[in-house]
């Protein structure tokens, strides 16, 4: 009986073991396939949010506003962001939430994308822009861009109120006090402006802009007080990459509001805008500046010379919708123009800077992430700077000839953290805040002359469909396209 005992423990222990190794290996293959589904060293959507980037906080020139900058150290899950930080907990809380939810979404999509696809490129950029009714009331616009491989890329346009006073974050219902008769008067302005012809933008068919310019306040969730329009979005479709956007001067809205936000109506008539005072400096720190009266007549009565020239200029970029256009256009009129690149969209999108580069184009240096350098650290300028340079000689081959400061904005410190001529402007077309084809040209019409310099922005859809008009005018009255190097040499 011994004995036989002795001869069935091995048997045992062999049964015991096998059985070990087969739930290891189990347990082993189920972790792969778990792992195999997910991004690599990322396979939660949140841990987008742990995601190893730089965060840089600036001021901004809008008061007890700054400026938060993130832009990811992860090459396979790229992405810029920048939005706004003020004085008060909630509204802080609320556009956190809003970026969160963005990259947790735009992550996800990644992963489910990854299943199917081993090499693709991925973005993800969140832009905001600030404007400031009379009262000081601050909206805020957000526009996200995602682009995963092959995909059709998918633009977001969102908005945030903040009376950074008290910090209350009003609605349009609010501001219309909850009247259904003053709802219904926005809802016909709304829908007389999208049917007529001088939408801007408008890509919705008839039926659509019924559908949406109901008097229903679901429909007017997205809007912004400028210092000039009550101006609102619709982002129905927003895997389009023109979004209609209808501005309503005050003179035709004011008597809708309630009184904190009705504002003091002009009678003289609108002034035309140019972006320098006499000596040829920035007049403040932002792309848009009242015009010079005097200079304006100046300019519209002179006479048109054979030889006038005229040098075209973007900013922003490089953008692979709206840059890819703009190049198309300019191929079409044999143009060069000068293209002023941020640093971080050169680093995502290197192949549209040395397509930019390989057509013929001049290159110039707008910085790393488009900060207000005149209240940054010498450090912080010097690194917005000459990243940025490094970076589009590294991808294209070529050094950036001139440097186009944020705003226009600099001083001393800035000059002196770079060689390279400063290089602004005498013609703001105003793009990034009309989104307007009909506009684009008003602007570079009553404002062009010999030499000027114009300023447009290659990340604006509507600025690549009115840029065809804006050329063919210039053209017409006897212009030729020129660099800024080739505008400075001749002057």
């Amino acid at each position: 009986m011994r004995n036989n005992t002795k001869r069935k423990l091995p048997i045992f222990d062999i049964l015991l073991t096998s059985l070990t190794l087969i739930l290891i290996l189990a347990s082993a293959y189920l972790l792969y396939l778990y792992k195999s589904n997910s991004i690599a060293a990322h396979d939660d959507p949140d841990d987008l949010n742990a995601v190893s980037s730089t965060i840089d906080e600036a001021d901004s020139s809008f008061s007890g506003i700054k400026i938060i900058t993130e832009i990811s150290n992860d090459v396979k899950i790229p992405f810029a962001i920048q939005y706004p930080k003020s004085n008060h907990t909630a509204f802080n809380d609320k556009i956190k939430k809003h970026i969160k939810g963005i990259k947790h979404d735009h992550l996800t999509n990644v992963a489910t994308y990854k299943q199917k696809h081993k090499n693709f490129t991925n973005e993800l950029n969140i832009s905001f822009e600030t404007f400031e009714h009379p009262n000081g009331t601050y909206s805020f616009v957000f526009v996200s861009n995602k682009h995963i491989g092959d995909l059709q890329g998918e633009m977001e346009i969102h908005t945030f109120h903040l009376n950074n006073e008290n910090g209350d974050m009003l609605t349009l219902e609010n501001i219309l006090d909850y009247d259904l008769e003053n709802l219904q008067t926005l809802s016909t302005l709304t829908k007389k402006q999208l049917e007529s012809n001088d939408s801007s933008q408008n890509r919705f068919t008839k039926e659509e802009i019924k559908k949406y310019t109901e008097p229903l306040w679901e429909n007017y969730q997205h809007f912004a007080f400028t210092d000039e329009a009550l101006v609102l979005y619709f982002p129905h479709d927003q895997t389009d990459d023109n979004i209609p956007i209808v501005s309503l001067p005050y003179e035709d809205v004011n008597d809708l509001f309630i009184d904190s936000y009705q504002v003091q109506l002009k009678d003289d008539t609108d002034h035309e805008e140019s972006s320098t005072d006499s000596n040829g400096k920035q007049n403040d720190s932002s792309d848009s500046n009242q015009a010079d009266e005097t200079e304006v007549e100046e300019n519209t009565e002179q006479e048109i010379s054979s030889a006038k020239k005229v040098a075209l200029t973007f900013d922003d970029g490089p953008d692979p919708n709206v840059t890819t256009r703009v190049l198309q256009t300019l191929e079409k009129y044999d143009a060069k123009a000068t293209f002023f690149m941020l640093g971080s969209r050169v680093e995502y999108y290197p192949e549209i800077a040395k397509m930019v580069q390989e057509a013929g184009h001049e290159l110039g240096n707008h910085s790393w992430t488009h900060p207000d350098l005149t209240k940054a650290s010498s450090d912080k300028v010097h690194n917005e700077i000459h990243r940025t340079s490094q970076i589009i000689e590294d991808i294209t081959g070529e050094k950036p000839y001139s440097f186009r400061p944020p705003y226009g904005a600099f001083n001393d410190g800035v000059k002196q953290q770079t060689d390279l001529p400063i290089a602004l402007w005498d013609v703001d077309t105003l793009d990034w805040k009309h989104r307007s084809p009909q506009q684009l040209l008003s602007h570079v019409q009553n404002g062009v002359r010999d030499g000027s310099i114009i300023l447009m922005h290659d990340i604006h859809p509507a600025t690549a469909d009115g840029l065809d008009a804006v050329m063919a005018y210039l053209q017409e009255n006897g212009y030729t396209f020129v660099t800024v190097s080739e505008i400075e040499e001749s002057q």
